[in-house]
């Protein structure tokens, strides 16, 4: 299957737009919500309460739930096609079907966020999400080692991920903003695909025509 640097780039840019329309559903929660400190999927719990699901002790209700989820689960397949987009760049091999896989889970495990919510079955919800967040940077490893475009770029994307999960690891410790980094860990991930699609075009572009 091939996609077309239009429709790479587009796909990057909808991921993108999570952001822009995340603030409906914080705005029209009817409990009290901190993009600081509660977690992205609060917003796809679909019932209203105190301990709605395990670590929620807090109260809970967001009414357009519904659509919060079609968001995860629409971000998720726009995510996959840019990192699909991504992956034609590199040659055909083992190694560069698994970097694919292991930055794919990103996008696979928000779409399954967004089939199964939080207060439905908190394992099936987060358990891919876990994994996924460890296999991301081997995968980007890998992208950056086979890709020498965007090799800074994602080495410096890597670095700004690993330094956000040990952040993460560390919010049972201390009272860190883990909203606020559960974010930027995502924001990250879809700038690097926004910016890496970009500079590979830019050089396919400048390369000469062959014969």
């Amino acid at each position: 299957m091939y996609i077309s640097n239009r429709i790479g780039f587009l796909s990057w840019g909808m991921t993108c737009l999570y952001f822009l329309i995340e603030p409906f559903f914080i705005f029209t929660s009817t409990a009290s919500y901190s993009y600081l400190h509660h977690a992205m999927s609060d917003l796809g719990v679909t019932t209203c309460g105190e301990f709605t699901y395990a670590f929620a002790p807090y109260e809970i209700c967001s009414p357009h739930h519904v659509g919060m989820n079609g968001l995860f689960v629409f971000n998720g397949l726009t995510f996959c096609i840019g990192v699909l987009y991504l992956s034609q760049y590199l040659c055909k091999s083992l190694i560069n079907r698994m970097a694919t896989s292991f930055i794919l889970l990103i996008g696979i495990s928000t779409f399954i966020s967004g089939i199964i919510p939080a207060d439905v079955n908190l394992l099936g919800h987060s358990i891919l999400v876990w994994i996924a967040m460890i296999t991301v940077f081997p995968g980007l490893l890998i992208f950056a080692k086979k890709l020498p475009a965007i090799r800074k770029w994602t080495y410096f994307c890597t670095a700004s991920l690993i330094s956000t999960t040990i952040l993460i690891s560390l919010v049972p410790l201390f009272p860190l903003p883990s909203g606020l980094l559960q974010r930027l860990f995502y924001f990250i991930l879809f700038i690097w695909g926004t910016v890496s699609t970009y500079l590979l075009i830019k050089r396919s572009k400048s390369l000469p025509a062959s014969n």
